[in-house]
This record gives structure tokens, C-alpha cells and sequence, in this order.
């Protein structure tokens, strides 16, 4: 799949393809009648499988800022360091973030920073190489996630709430290591580069603001899954932690984003887009 790249100003970021499935729209999206999502199949096809299902993309972004390699989110990971989220999400097969990485002409050393926007099982896959030691597939990083959520999801909640460990394959070594830096409230990475929260779909959901040259990015995780939600912001997604605050959060990110003129970058879709205005109505646009 070729490489997605913006520019931001001074800073660069690179789409990191590891997976797609295909989620029922009646699981992911439950109180929302399914002739509601005629217009939005029509107008973002690329973000459907057909008229019952979404088309999920597992995206991971890398981020180069001040000489600083800051990789966001390690995606769905393989049947070695997440075999229950490959099995649930991946329909069994492996993700690509690691090949993605060398396709980008990069190695696991290169990387300086892992950002994690939250810490449910489809975001943090590679975190570690599943061999013996399982220790972290990014040696030389800092891991970065938020506070809240490891209270949230840490060993047995994580089994409680999805129905499979994967706190102690995935999270749990980070912690052993030594490498695991947890955030309360805003924090800067670069000077181009702040972390804020953005909380709702989980307790500890973050996001990414990039201001460089006078251009504006926001990498927004699951704030949104798919495009439609740019327009229809109270529309829940199953997975919410707390869907009225998760709503909330997606309408202010929104009105920022188009205030702002942002380009933003969701995890469940592809590629880069803007918020842009027709009849009234905000919509998002594939840039």
C-alpha cells in the first residue's frame, strides 16, 4: 500500500498501513438506523464494505518534529504480541506496522517516542516483539500513554471488558521495562508538538496538536471512527467508554478543527481530511 505523507509546516508524517477488517455497523454503530447510513456509503464509499459494514482501517502514524521520531499508536499487532486482538479484529492475520516502518526506511531503533492515544488492544499491538523476553519492539523509545486508562484497562479489567487478556503481552512488559511514562493533562513532546486530552472513548483518550510553519494537524485516534461522525458527532460508537462525554469531545475537536482550518488524522480511516462546509452542514474531505 503506497506511504500516505503530509507535511505540516516543518514537521512530516507518514501513514503506517497495518491492517483492515470489516465491523458490523449494527455492533459498532447500535442505535443508529441503518437507512441513516445510505448518504454517508454514497459519499464516502472507501469507508464502507458493503452496505452492513465499515470498512476499519488499523493506522498508525509516524511523526518526524526537531529531529525527534515519534511513532502514534503500534496498531493491531500479530498472533505473537496480541493473538486475541488479531483474532477479534484481524480475522487472524498479522498487521504490517513493522514492515511499514522499514518500507519507510526506517528500523525499530530509529524510533524516539511511541504515543499512544489510548490503551485499548487495537492501538497497541507492537508495543512489544512477543519473543521469549517479550520485550519492547521499539528499544530505544519512551512509551507514552495517559494515566487514567491504565486504571481503566490493566489486568483483569481488560479481560472483563473485551473478553481477552492482552494487558500483560502488550502493556504489562512496557511497565517491567521501565519505559512506560504515563500523562495527566497537556504535555509537550516538541515544541511543535503538543499532547492534549481528549477523553470519551476511553478515560484517557489524547490526541496530538502539530503547529509548524503556520499549518495546524490534529492526530485525533478514535475521537472518530469514520467520516460521518465529522457530521453526525453524537452518533455513539459501541466502544465509547463514555459516550456522552465521547460526543462532547468529537463536537469540540470538530468546531476546532474547522476553526482552525486543521487537516486531521483519524486511526479507522485512511489517509488525511479537513472539515468543510455544505449546506450548513460539516463534512469531512479526503485530502
Amino acid at each position: 500500500m503506497p506511504h500516505s505523507k503530509l507535511s505540516v509546516g516543518n514537521v512530516d508524517i507518514t501513514v503506517l498501513h497495518d491492517a483492515e477488517s470489516a465491523l458490523p455497523l449494527d455492533q459498532t454503530f447500535p442505535d443508529v438506523p441503518a437507512d441513516s447510513w445510505s448518504q454517508y456509503q454514497q459519499r464516502y464509499p472507501e469507508a464502507f464494505n458493503g452496505i452492513d459494514n465499515l470498512k476499519a482501517h488499523f493506522e498508525c502514524y509516524l511523526i518526524r518534529s526537531q529531529g525527534q521520531t515519534i511513532l502514534v499508536d503500534t496498531g493491531l499487532g500479530s498472533n505473537a504480541t496480541n493473538p486475541g486482538t488479531v483474532a477479534a479484529f484481524g480475522g487472524g492475520n498479522d498487521g504490517h506496522l513493522l514492515a511499514e516502518l522499514s518500507a519507510a526506511g526506517l528500523k525499530p531503533d530509529d524510533v524516539n517516542t511511541v504515543f499512544l492515544t489510548h490503551l485499548h488492544p487495537d492501538h497497541v499491538g507492537w508495543n512489544t516483539n512477543g519473543g521469549t523476553n517479550n520485550s519492547p519492539s521499539f528499544p530505544k523509545a519512551r512509551y507514552v500513554a495517559n494515566e487514567a486508562d491504565v486504571g481503566a484497562f490493566k489486568t483483569p479489567q481488560d479481560e472483563q471488558i473485551f473478553g481477552f487478556s492482552y494487558w500483560e503481552k502488550t502493556i504489562g512488559p512496557l511497565e517491567k521495562a521501565g519505559v512506560l511514562d504515563l500523562l495527566v493533562g497537556e504535555s509537550t513532546l516538541t515544541s511543535e508538538i503538543t499532547a492534549i486530552p481528549t477523553p470519551g472513548h476511553t478515560p484517557g483518550s489524547m490526541s496530538l496538536v502539530i503547529v509548524s510553519g503556520g499549518e495546524r494537524a490534529l492526530i485525533m485516534g478514535d475521537v472518530f471512527l469514520n467520516p460521518a461522525q465529522v457530521t453526525e458527532t453524537d452518533w455513539a460508537f459501541s466502544f465509547d467508554y463514555d459516550p456522552v462525554l465521547a460526543i462532547q469531545t468529537r463536537g469540540r475537536m470538530v468546531e476546532r478543527a474547522e476553526a482552525e482550518n486543521a487537516t486531521m488524522a483519524i486511526c479507522h480511516t485512511s489517509g488525511f481530511g479537513k472539515v468543510v462546509r455544505a449546506e450548513g452542514r460539516r463534512y469531512w474531505q479526503t485530502i
